[in-house]
């Protein structure tokens, strides 16, 4: 039984449960260990120890083909920033509302931050230069959307082998759109839905999103944003894995005053029962009977 909705049932109009932020990491399995990235240039007649200047070539080339797409389909090239701390969505957002635009790419970003990688090395057993990881920094593409179907999104690019990605979608912009597809109004304030004129549809669309063909997606993504896949990992493709989610619960009372009237219980009860453990379970920490942190190394 839902407590919450039992005790105010008379003044919630509505409830609302499904996604909100959705991440997937995009991987080419073949190539996300040294021998397998040694086989792969192997076929594609590079030498070991040229893999740097293969690597910087192609990330280049991805670079320029992006830079084309985005001044396209924007008006604008990448822009570049200068620290990785910057926050890139506030960005697109400013972006949007000063250029107007109402859907499709809002701009492209690039970064220069960590990631992994390869670095060629002579291996003396084997008596020739081989593939071993690497920590370095190299550039990242950052795309943001207003897609017509899932609302406002964005996608990571590494331009540097392999090439990893990462695409971020959020439940409640998809079901934004969804609504505006079958012409259901609503009222929205951010990303909280204060109205939803028909409740039971708002919440069949959201389980919708529960089985809906991720790998199919996600795959329609790549031409706009690795324009160069077929040219630079021929044969491969990406698997895909679901990094972060977040389900949310969304009561919706009846009208503000109702809100403001419940709200110093609220406060007063989430200061009572939000104790350290529940804390630390909520920030993904394993938390012992007797309130103590697991060690890290113990689990």
């Amino acid at each position: 039984m839902d407590t919450l909705l039992n005790r105010f049932t008379s003044v919630v109009k509505g409830i609302i449960t499904g996604f909100d932020r959705i991440v997937f990491k995009g991987m080419l399995r073949p190539i996300m260990f040294p021998a397998g990235m040694q086989n792969f240039l192997k076929s594609r007649n590079v030498l070991n120890k040229d893999f740097k200047e293969y690597a910087l070539n192609y990330s280049r080339a991805i670079v320029l083909s992006v830079e084309e797409i985005s001044k396209k389909e924007t008006g604008m090239g990448i822009t570049y920033i200068s620290s990785s701390n910057e926050r890139k969505e506030t960005l697109a957002h400013n972006r949007q509302k000063e250029t107007g635009i109402k859907g499709g790419l809002i701009g492209v970003w690039s970064c220069v931050e960590s990631c992994w990688t390869y670095r060629s090395t002579f291996n003396a057993d084997a008596s020739y230069p081989t593939l071993r990881q690497d920590q370095a920094r190299c550039k990242h593409l950052y795309f943001y959307y207003d897609d017509p179907t899932y609302g406002f999104m964005s996608i990571r690019l590494q331009t540097w082998a392999p090439y990893e990605i990462q695409i971020a979608m959020n439940g409640r912009e998809w079901l934004r759109r969804s609504l505006d597809s079958v012409g259901c109004e609503y009222i929205l304030s951010g990303n909280k839905f204060l109205h939803i004129n028909d409740y039971e549809l708002a919440q069949n669309l959201l389980d919708s999103q529960l089985t809906a063909d991720y790998e199919t997606i996600l795959k329609g993504f790549l031409p706009n944003v690795f324009p160069l896949i077929s040219e630079i990992i021929p044969g491969l493709s990406y698997y895909w894995t679901l990094w972060q989610s977040e389900l949310a619960r969304d009561y919706i009372f009846q009208d503000v005053d109702v809100v403001q009237s419940l709200m110093k219980d609220f406060m007063h009860h989430a200061l009572i029962t939000g104790c350290g453990d529940r804390i630390l379970h909520y920030f993904g920490s394993p938390v012992k009977a007797n309130g103590q942190l697991v060690h890290p190394l113990m689990h």
